[in-house]
């Protein structure tokens, strides 16, 4: 049964699971990897754990098939599946030429750039890539566009690492020294509540339980 239009509207931001090519340590940004068998089995787990909740009346997806793929999991555990929903600018950031390393790696074979990485903050563009400051300032718009004022009662939205702490970061007013720090784990859970005042609040930090022996952080 679907909370009544009154209840206090929801967002339900779940990271999509492990990809072919390890998420949880390489930087697969614009790559668009496909869920390895594991992150199945951990998107799974969302699913059913989602399902004995309230339904969704939507759920989100980036354009990236590990995103979709699992965004289809979870739409396709509520009774009745809500509509997936591709939001362009939910895509992850492009790391360029360090797509498919991990940081150990990036700082290995390219110190000057990594060191500029960790000096410049927001003002950094990764090389070949995308900046630091755009993929924020897209981010953010699509969650402003599509979120700010809740049209129904539960959305979900399952999304990449850096989107997310994005997405949380426009519609609490959370600074970005504090998002980039929040820990988003592999299929892990984010629950925001929409306030009176048209903010929204974290009512759930990164939800794990569900996974059991699956958990691998990243």
């Amino acid at each position: 049964m679907r909370p009544a239009s009154s209840s206090p509207a929801e967002l339900v931001l779940v990271r999509h699971g492990e990809t072919e090519g390890q998420s949880s340590i390489r930087l697969h940004g614009a790559t668009d990897v496909a869920l390895s068998s594991l992150g199945l089995q951990q998107i799974e787990r969302v699913a059913a754990a989602l399902a004995a909740e309230p339904g969704f009346a939507a759920v989100l997806a980036s354009p990236l098939q590990r995103s979709r793929a699992a965004a289809a999991l979870v739409a396709a555990g509520q009774r009745p599946p809500p509509p997936v929903t591709v939001v362009p600018e939910f895509a992850e950031v492009d790391f360029g030429a360090w797509e498919g390393h991990t940081f150990a790696e990036v700082a290995e074979r390219d110190p000057t750039g990594h060191g500029r990485y960790l000096a410049e903050g927001l003002g950094f563009t990764y090389p070949g890539g995308e900046s630091r400051q755009a993929f924020w300032d897209r981010v953010q718009a699509g969650a402003r566009r599509v979120l700010a004022t809740p049209a129904s009662p539960r959305v979900a939205a399952v999304l990449h690492k850096g989107v997310i702490k994005a997405v949380i970061a426009a519609l609490t007013g959370m600074p970005h020294a504090e998002a980039i720090a929040l820990p988003v784990s592999l299929a892990g859970v984010y629950r925001l509540r929409h306030r009176a005042d048209g903010r929204w609040d974290i009512h759930v930090q990164n939800a794990t339980d569900h996974l059991g022996e699956l958990d691998l952080g990243g």
